[in-house]
């Protein structure tokens, strides 16, 4: 089984999801399942028509958003990821290669409704620190 990660009440992240994962997702209790994995990114990943067949046969929602790898935030990443979390019943797990870029666009999401600083301190304590996320979400914040 995938590791999940926690962020919030409703929301949690993981890497890459295996096709034995998506009934064990829902018997976990999840109700939706987003991918910020684009397709092709590695050989041996499953692609997303394949992830969106295996979550409806789990009873699952499913959503895709793929988000490029980078260690940056792209200027309308919470925008979209506010739109596939509000369209998908909770709770919702996001899973990339390694969770990391999930996390990302839930912290840029999160930052519109909750303070920066609970926000980074959720990062933190399910041991995402990714250099630089913390000014970007901060310098957002300010000229929110």
């Amino acid at each position: 089984m995938v590791r999940i990660i926690s962020l919030s009440p409703t929301f949690a992240v993981a890497p890459q999801l295996t096709a034995d994962d998506f009934a064990a997702v829902a018997a976990q209790g999840f109700k939706s399942v987003l991918c910020n994995r684009p397709d092709g990114e590695h050989p041996d990943q499953l692609s997303t028509a394949e992830c969106a067949k295996l979550a409806a046969d789990a009873g699952l929602a499913f959503k895709a958003l793929p988000l490029v790898m980078a260690m940056v935030l792209e200027p309308d990443t919470s925008a979209k990821t506010r739109a596939a979390v509000d369209a998908l019943p909770a709770p919702v797990l996001a899973f990339c290669r390694s969770g990391t870029r999930s996390a990302m666009a839930w912290a840029a999401t999160a930052c519109q409704t909750e303070p920066v600083e609970t926000v980074i301190a959720s990062l933190k304590a399910a041991d995402f620190e990714i250099p630089g996320l913390a000014d970007e979400l901060r310098a957002r914040a300010a000229t929110a």
